[in-house]
């Protein structure tokens, strides 16, 4: 399916923050909502009847749309989580890594495009007809899989504590074509999975009880998944060591008083009311633990890093050596470098 195409204006929303509620500006906000998701989703997925999400959603536990997400979203996306992926030192917005794994979670910092994403209409719609008149965004993230990662099948169900009774759902969407290392998903579980109280399972137990529900989406970039936090899923394991997987998370619960941190630029906010207000969870506490816990132990040592090391300890080498110069060849130097 073809992304829809483009027309909007560089900061990708042509709408302003106001308090007006008269009809004229009921309809602007509106026509701004469409010109924003025509940008955003290709127009076979915005035709898609919300009620039938819902309804698989229910009944399978997940909802699966191909091609859904516009390649201009893609690109956007991808190049904002990507800017900075190893800030050592460095004052701003960057990625970490967690092993074979590369994480952006304060995308919502860094990339309008995301943010017009995570509060469009479409989104808010999708969340309200599922969970009800609350929820509240709890986490999200850009991220990259590489081979050799192992991910263990769990539920999404959990505080940073333990498992939890929170009805919530997951937004995911392919950044890249996935013909390998698929999400996966056992349809039907979140009928049944808060019965167990934990949201580990091993390999032995899923293949040995419920094979035959494993559901698996290989689908090109742009694809669109939705399901059920008490589901049980995966991403499933590659051992290619070229192998990469880049994806976007997004997850909402109905929990409204708790979440990860959300760092949000406000440059970004240009519609504001009650809904995107409790959506974001402006005045409420966002003390869960941010995933992925990374610390610079958990920084692959591959021929990046070595790289990056390499060049620190020889400017730092640099440095203290020329500090010990004396003052007059410093200065000589000095002179020598500004010709």
């Amino acid at each position: 399916m073809a992304g829809a195409p483009l027309n909007i204006d560089d900061s990708g929303c042509s709408l302003e923050i106001s308090v007006d509620e008269t009809p004229a500006s009921s309809r602007r906000v509106r026509a701004g909502d469409k010109q924003n998701e025509a940008a955003l989703f290709c127009s076979e997925f915005l035709s898609v009847d919300i009620d039938q999400i819902v309804s698989d959603l229910n009944v399978n536990g997940y909802y699966a749309f191909p091609s859904a997400i516009s390649q201009y979203t893609l690109k956007t996306i991808e190049r904002d989580a990507t800017q900075t992926r190893i800030g050592l030192n460095e004052n701003s917005i960057s990625g970490v890594y967690s092993e074979k794994q590369y994480y952006l979670t304060n995308l919502l910092a860094v990339s309008k495009t995301f943010y017009n994403f995570a509060t469009s209409s479409l989104v808010l719609k999708i969340c309200e007809r599922y969970l009800g008149n609350e929820f509240r965004l709890k986490a999200l993230r850009y991220y990259e899989t590489y081979g050799g990662h192992h991910m263990q099948w769990h539920t999404d169900n959990k505080t940073d504590k333990a498992f939890a009774h929170i009805p919530g759902i997951i937004f995911i969407f392919y950044v890249s074509d996935v013909e390998d290392g698929e999400f996966q998903y056992i349809e039907g579980s979140h009928l049944w999975s808060g019965e167990k109280a934990y949201s580990d399972y091993t390999d032995e137990f899923i293949e040995a009880n419920y094979e035959s529900a494993i559901r698996s989406f290989k689908m090109p970039s742009g694809s669109l998944l939705i399901y059920n936090t008490y589901g049980i899923h995966r991403a499933r394991p590659v051992n290619n060591k070229n192998f990469v997987r880049k994806s976007v998370f997004l997850q909402v619960d109905s929990e409204i008083q708790r979440s990860e941190p959300i760092i949000v630029n406000t440059e970004f906010i240009t519609r504001l009311n009650d809904q995107i207000s409790m959506f974001l969870g402006f005045g409420q506490p966002s003390d869960y633990e941010v995933f992925p816990k990374t610390t610079l132990n958990s920084l692959p040592l591959d021929k990046k890093i070595i790289r990056v090391m390499t060049r620190y300890v020889l400017y730092r080498l640099s440095r203290g050596a020329f500090s010990r110069l004396p003052h007059s060849v410093r200065l000589a130097v000095r002179r020598l470098i500004k010709r």
